[in-house]
C-alpha cells in the first residue's frame, strides 16, 4: 500500500511530504512568537477549555495570552500616569520660577532683591541655599549683604574653563559661596555668569542639603535662566549700563 502511495506521488510530480513533528511546531513558534498574537482565530481553534484530564492540567493558551496582554496594558498605564505626574510637577515648577523671575526683575532695591533671592526662590525650587557672587572687591555697599565677593579666577576654578554650568552631586559647601549656610550644602548646581555690561565675572549657586539632589547629566536650563535673570536684576542696581 505504501508503495502505491509513493508511486502515485511520484507520478503526479510531487515528493511525499515529511511528517511534521510536534517539536518542529514548537521550534517554529519559538522563532516566530507573534504568529499566535497576529492570528487570534488560531487560539480559539486550538486552545481547549481549562479542565482536568487524567490528573493533568490542560493549559488554556488564550487565557495565558490575554493575561500577558493585560499585564502589558497595566504597565503602560502606570508609565503613563507617572509621565503625567512628572509633567505636571515640572510645569508647576516652571510657573513658580517664572513668578520669581518677575519678582527679581521688578525688585525696587537690593533689599527686595535679597528677599526674593534668599527667602522666596529657595522655597519655590525646594533647595536650601542660593547665592550670587562676583569676582570683585568693589561690591556695592547696599548689596554687600546679598552679593558675595570672590577672588579672581574662582569661577573658572569651580565651574571649569569654557564651561557655563557644573553639577556637583556630592560636595561640602564653600563658605565664600554660601556663608553661614555652607554647612547645609551637600549638593549644588553652579552657573557661570559672564563678564560684561559693567559687571565682573560671577557665579550663581543653588545648594541642597541632600547629597545627590543634583545629578550629573541633569538639565540645568531653568537654573541657568534664573541665574541670568538674577545677574540682570543685580546689574540694575550695580550699574546703569544694563
Amino acid at each position: 500500500m505504501a508503495d502505491h502511495i509513493k508511486a502515485g506521488a511520484a507520478a503526479n510530480g510531487k515528493a511525499p511530504k515529511a511528517e511534521l513533528r510536534e517539536a518542529d511546531v514548537i521550534a517554529y513558534l519559538r522563532r516566530n512568537p507573534r504568529v499566535l498574537l497576529n492570528n487570534s482565530d488560531l487560539l480559539a481553534a486550538i486552545a481547549p477549555d481549562t479542565r482536568f484530564e487524567t490528573d493533568t492540567v490542560v493549559v488554556d493558551m488564550q487565557r495565558f495570552v490575554v493575561e500577558r496582554l493585560r499585564r502589558q496594558v497595566d504597565d503602560l498605564k502606570t508609565s503613563s500616569d507617572r509621565l503625567v505626574t512628572t509633567t505636571r510637577s515640572n510645569m508647576s515648577l516652571v510657573e513658580r520660577s517664572m513668578e520669581c523671575a518677575l519678582a527679581l526683575i521688578y525688585s525696587r532695591d537690593f533689599e527686595e532683591l535679597a528677599q526674593v533671592l534668599h527667602d522666596d526662590l529657595p522655597v519655590h525650587l525646594g533647595v536650601d541655599a542660593i547665592s550670587v557672587a562676583f569676582e570683585s572687591n568693589s561690591i556695592p555697599v547696599d548689596g554687600s549683604h546679598m552679593i558675595r565677593a570672590l577672588p579672581p579666577g574662582t569661577v573658572n576654578a569651580l565651574v571649569g574653563p569654557d564651561m557655563s554650568t557644573r553639577i556637583r552631586p556630592d560636595v561640602e559647601g564653600e563658605e565664600m559661596l554660601y556663608g553661614n549656610s555652607a554647612g547645609l550644602v551637600r549638593s549644588d548646581a553652579l552657573v557661570a555668569l559672564p563678564e560684561g555690561e559693567g559687571l565682573p565675572a560671577g557665579l550663581f549657586a543653588v545648594g541642597c542639603r541632600s547629597s545627590g539632589h543634583f545629578e550629573d547629566g541633569q538639565g540645568t536650563e531653568l537654573i541657568t535662566f534664573l541665574g541670568h535673570v538674577t545677574r540682570y536684576a543685580v546689574g540694575r542696581w550695580w550699574s546703569l549700563k544694563l
